[in-house]
């Protein structure tokens, strides 16, 4: 097991990662940090968010906004989710809370079809630099969650992104995006390589599973785990003898296993002690959640995987973006970090 300490940035140039987790006692800050991206900008601020509720966040966007900026605000406009398998919860008040800062000339609704949602939570800052991860902008999900986000400047993966969100922000439909390219950068030594939901398809599972696939060691930090591939290759790599260890959101499992037509001996790892339940609580309509809300696996000491995107079928159909991250020392980092969110959660 890596020995390294947890901390809550980590930073080389042109790349940061801030790791929260109020029950482990990691605090990032990623409010504050949230806020001070956005009023670092320039010129142009384009932002793409499932869930947007923060009074601070929201407050550095009108701020930038009042200072002349150049800003775009894309959300979420489905009904209310009260929990259940296609979703992670949230009171459907974005709209509400972006009229209410001032901000309703700058946002565009992306309306819910079929259950299918804008779940991006990214950030484009003057063509330059992308803040993604997996942490909705609310007082929960920057405070209380489980999360880990990424600041990169990288003028090449903000292009990608840009063109990711001038699809969004022309499509009547998820049906309408056209496919894009996945997108394969270098910055100060780490390979980064990223992909978007729904145009994947089925790419992106197929891309998890290669590194998973043969893998020595893996650790899991997941909201849920439910798409049959991804359980099939993991379920292979026990099989196999692989060294193996991961925290879970019990809601998140929860639903995903009653929604699930599938064996269930491929849920193997929910009662195998290696892999522990985060003690979060049930989705509560009113107040702020506290799930265990990363999307994150570490392979083999070099490969992340992490972003919006959860590990289910749905996925596939939401708009979404993964980042598969290749750098052994970054990996360790996330690594550390997993190790302090299981042994505390033991």
């Amino acid at each position: 097991m890596n020995s390294q300490q947890p901390t809550t940035t980590y930073t080389r140039d042109g790349l940061s990662v801030f790791f929260e987790s109020k029950r482990c006692g990691l605090n990032a800050g990623l409010g504050t940090h949230l806020a001070d991206f956005i009023a670092g900008t320039q010129h142009k601020l384009d932002v793409a968010i499932y869930d947007l509720r923060e009074p601070t966040v929201l407050e550095a966007l009108k701020s930038t906004a009042d200072r002349g900026i150049e800003l775009r605000l894309l959300y979420d406009a489905g009904p209310a989710q009260h929990g259940g398998p296609t979703a992670d919860p949230k009171p459907g008040t974005t709209g509400d809370a972006i009229d209410q800062a001032g901000l309703a000339d700058y946002a565009t609704a992306y309306p819910e079809h079929g259950g299918r949602l804008m779940h991006n939570k990214f950030i484009i800052r003057d063509n330059a630099t992308v803040w993604t991860g997996s942490a909705n902008f609310t007082t929960g999900g920057l405070t209380l969650q489980d999360n880990n986000c990424l600041t990169i400047s990288s003028s090449d993966l903000a292009a990608a992104y840009s063109t990711e969100f001038k699809a969004l922000l022309s499509a009547a439909a998820p049906a309408a995006l056209t496919a894009t390219s996945a997108t394969s950068i270098s910055v100060d030594g780490v390979q980064i390589e990223t992909q978007f939901a729904p145009q994947a398809g089925e790419h992106i599972e197929e891309r998890v599973i290669a590194a998973m696939n043969g893998a020595n060691r893996l650790r899991m930090a997941a909201f849920l785990v439910s798409d049959p591939g991804i359980l099939q290759a993991l379920s292979d790599l026990n099989e196999a003898g692989a060294d193996l260890a991961g925290v879970y959101d019990p809601g998140g499992m929860a639903d995903a296993r009653r929604s699930s037509h599938l064996d269930p001996a491929l849920f193997w790892f929910m009662d195998d002690p290696r892999f522990v339940a985060a003690p979060s609580h049930p989705y509560t309509p009113g107040r702020e959640q506290d799930f265990m809300h990363n999307k994150v696996l570490v392979i083999d000491g070099q490969t992340v995987v992490t972003g919006s995107y959860n590990f289910s079928e749905h996925a596939e159909t939401n708009a979404e973006n993964v980042l598969i991250l290749t750098d052994s020392d970054l990996a360790s980092a996330y690594e550390a970090y997993i190790n302090a969110l299981l042994t505390t959660y033991r």
